[in-house]
C-alpha cells in the first residue's frame, strides 16, 4: 500500500524492503489497469466527496475522469468544472460538460483559473482550494510521458504539491 505519493518527487512504500517506487507503481497501475486511480492526500481530511472539482481540458483522459467521477458527483454537495485558459484542447468546452452533468442530475458551476507561476498544475490546485475542495478527479498524462519528464506536466505538479483526494484516469 502506497502511504503518500511525495518526497522529492519519489515516495516510498510503507514497507522499507520494497525495491520499486511509489512513482513507478503508480505510473503501472495508471497505464496498464485500465481503472483509476484514488490517491490519498498525506493527512487525513476531514470529508471526501462532498465539494467535488473536475480538472477539464477536453482530452479523452478527462472525459474518463468525468465518467469514473459522475458517481461521486451525483452524491456530492457541490460540484466544480475548473477549465485553464489557454489550455483546453478540441473537445467540448466546460459549458457543455455541465450541460451533460446535469442530464445526469449534477448541477456544476464552472470556473475558470489562471496558471500560478506560469504552471497550470499550480492554478488548478489553487482553483480546487478556492471552491474548498475535497476530491479532485482529472485525467493523468494527456501529453506524452517524455514530455512530461522533460517539461513537467499538470499531472506530475498535482502529484507533488496536491494536499486532497485525487482520482486519476487515464
Amino acid at each position: 500500500m502506497i502511504r503518500s505519493w511525495r518526497s522529492n518527487s519519489q515516495a516510498q512504500f510503507d514497507d522499507a524492503g520494497e525495491d520499486g517506487s511509489s512513482s513507478d507503481a503508480l505510473h503501472a497501475v495508471l497505464f496498464d489497469s485500465g481503472r483509476p486511480v484514488l490517491i490519498a492526500s498525506r493527512v487525513a481530511p476531514k470529508s471526501i466527496g462532498t465539494r467535488v472539482c473536475i480538472a477539464w481540458n477536453d482530452t479523452a483522459e478527462s472525459a474518463a475522469s468525468v465518467q469514473n467521477a459522475l458517481p461521486w458527483m451525483q452524491r456530492a454537495e457541490a460540484v466544480c468544472v475548473l477549465t485553464a485558459e489557454g489550455y483546453q484542447r478540441r473537445g467540448p468546452s466546460g459549458q457543455k460538460l455541465a450541460a451533460y452533468l446535469a442530464m445526469h442530475g449534477v448541477q456544476a458551476d464552472i470556473a475558470t483559473f489562471r496558471p500560478v507561476d506560469r504552471e497550470v498544475g499550480g492554478g488548478l490546485l489553487k482553483a480546487a482550494n478556492d471552491f474548498g475542495c475535497d476530491f479532485l478527479s482529472m485525467g493523468a498524462y494527456s501529453h506524452s510521458r517524455l514530455r512530461q519528464l522533460i517539461l513537467g506536466g499538470v499531472t506530475r505538479y498535482v502529484l507533488e504539491y496536491g494536499n486532497l483526494a485525487v482520482m486519476m484516469s487515464r
